[in-house]
């Protein structure tokens, strides 16, 4: 299955996952949308680490080629942005309300 397949099939399921997690998230170091805009694909998986600690990984590693999704959260605590990682490498990225 191509990896663009897989994070559109993912996607919507994981905005939903992202949404319950919502009200757990620390507010520490919340991801912004200057910050998510930064992160372009072909990205490092510890760069993302270097702008925001609200991420949650949403996905085990099952092996090194297959996605591991993380999501952070905005300051608001309701806005996030899903990650989508391939052996350390951001293939694809979406975000809901970051400011």
């Amino acid at each position: 299955m191509k990896k663009s397949a897989i994070a559109g099939g993912c996607i919507l399921g994981l905005l939903v996952i992202a949404g319950a997690y919502q009200g757990s998230s620390a507010t520490s170091d919340p991801l912004t949308l200057a910050e998510y805009e930064k992160l372009k694909a072909g990205s490092r998986e510890k760069t993302l680490f270097a702008y925001a600690s609200t991420c949650q990984q949403d996905s085990e590693k099952v092996a090194d080629s297959y996605p591991i999704t993380w999501t952070c959260y905005g300051a608001d605590g309701s806005s996030s942005a899903v990650f989508f990682y391939s052996e350390g490498v951001l293939f694809s990225k979406a975000q809901s309300g970051l400011t």
